[in-house]
């Protein structure tokens, strides 16, 4: 009878392990530029706070709207600003926090299927490496809005 109390006791602590791993990392002030023509490229920020003792990976992204979305950074190569994805996804550090904003670590989103603009809202699913599946509507703005 303690083995099972002992084994039921230990598998109602897991989920609750899992949720507390999930919630160390926090998205916020999530917004997208208005994309303009359907099927052109739109950007996405945001930042990310990890509240947890290791750090974690946003490795990958996507959304409703877009079949292909990346996770961007901008380089300066040769006195020359260029755009490229982060391979390898990107790490936010332990009691860290991580800004997506326009001239940095950012999401692109190609090949869109509408025209989106300010008012208008995007779902956008951010997978990371430890905390899983987070998901946020974005809202289209002109510009931050602090």
């Amino acid at each position: 009878m303690k083995k099972m109390l002992l084994i039921i006791s230990f598998l109602m602590v897991i989920p609750f392990v899992a949720s507390a791993q999930e919630s160390d990392i926090v998205v916020s002030s999530e917004w997208a530029r208005p994309i303009l023509i359907a099927g052109r490229p739109g950007g996405a920020f945001f930042n990310v706070k990890n509240n947890g003792s290791e750090a974690d990976t946003l490795i990958a992204a996507s959304s409703s709207i877009s079949p292909r979305v990346e996770i961007h950074t901008h380089t300066m190569t040769d006195g020359v600003m260029r755009m490229s994805q982060v391979e390898g996804g990107l790490e936010i550090p332990a009691g860290g926090e991580v800004q997506l904003k326009p001239g940095s670590y950012h999401i692109m989103m190609f090949e869109t299927d509408n025209k989106y603009a300010p008012g208008d809202k995007i779902d956008l699913k951010l997978q990371f490496e430890k905390a899983g599946t987070i998901e946020k509507t974005v809202e289209v703005r002109a510009r931050l809005q602090n």
